[in-house]
């Protein structure tokens, strides 16, 4: 449990929360790691907050033209030192014994990554009572599938042991918003992970997450997708057919109750039903039910 561990946040425009950010590290009760700040092309006062912070000799800044997060990322891991590899987005919180307790998981053999459930927060630091729990059973399997959360907040929540990285294990730089997704792929079908089962990090909720933005999301993950089934991630073209089914499900709802656009969501139940018909009885049972 005195193995160093590397942390890595990418940062663009966090003035409003990196501090916070960095605090949150700073109060970690294991306290070998060193912190890793990549400011993507950051032009509001992040670099200034940064610096501020750079009297302690565990934090490292360094600023790299507008590239994108998943670029950002790539640079920090190509930096680290640690035998542990941690992500942490510039606008999310640990709680204290966040490293110390999935640092301590990953004493075992048989763990290659550690995560936990997680807590949400408003902009204003405010708990909003809500949690989201995810699962080690299946992972790879409830992550293709898309039936429920599996590492909630991957790019905040996430512990990975060096081996899992040296393999070329990287953030795909051509998705935005589904960067984390495919990372997740992967990661889970090669290694094997393991749940801690309380909040150990808080999410926060931004009105203006790029999450929000369909058009994208739509994009980047039917991509993911597709990707995955050129990487044989699929175990039988039936289950590729549901988990398609499910994604084009999901991008439904965010069409129809988030973008306001319930012909893209039509469109989308369509091609869901059209690529798994089977998907007409959970859809009856959302409908019977008000969902």
């Amino acid at each position: 449990m005195t193995q160093l561990a590397s942390i890595i946040i990418p940062c663009y425009n966090a003035e409003k929360f990196i501090a916070e950010t960095i605090e949150s590290v700073l109060n970690q009760t294991y306290s070998n790691w060193e912190l890793i700040i990549i400011d993507d092309g950051s032009k509001d006062n992040s670099s200034k907050i940064i610096t501020s912070f750079l009297t302690d000799s565990r934090i490292k800044y360094y600023y790299q033209e507008n590239k994108g997060v998943s670029t950002a990322r790539n640079n920090g891991i190509s930096k680290v030192n640690g035998v542990y590899i941690a992500f942490l987005d510039a606008d999310d919180v640990w709680t204290p014994t966040n490293l110390e307790e999935k640092i301590n998981e990953l004493q075992s053999d048989t763990i290659d990554y550690v995560f936990s459930n997680k807590e949400h927060i408003n902009e204003d630091s405010s708990s909003m009572n809500i949690f989201s729990n995810g699962t080690d059973v299946n992972l790879l399997h409830h992550f293709l599938l898309w039936d429920r959360t599996v590492i909630p907040g991957p790019a905040s929540n996430l512990i990975v042991k060096r081996k899992c990285l040296d393999s070329g294990l990287r953030f795909d730089p051509t998705f935005s918003t589904a960067a984390d997704q495919d990372f997740c792929f992967n990661l889970a079908a090669k290694y094997t992970g393991k749940l801690i089962t309380k909040p150990l990090f808080k999410y926060r909720i931004l009105t203006n997450s790029m999450s929000r933005n369909i058009a994208t999301m739509e994009k980047d993950h039917i991509a993911v997708y597709k990707k995955a089934a050129r990487n044989n991630l699929f175990k039988s073209f039936l289950f590729k057919q549901q988990c398609f089914s499910n994604l084009y499900l999901v991008l439904a709802g965010s069409w129809w109750k988030d973008g306001k656009n319930k012909i893209k969501g039509l469109y989308f139940i369509f091609l869901s039903l059209i690529t798994y018909p089977p998907q007409a009885i959970k859809l009856a049972q959302k409908i019977s039910h008000g969902k």
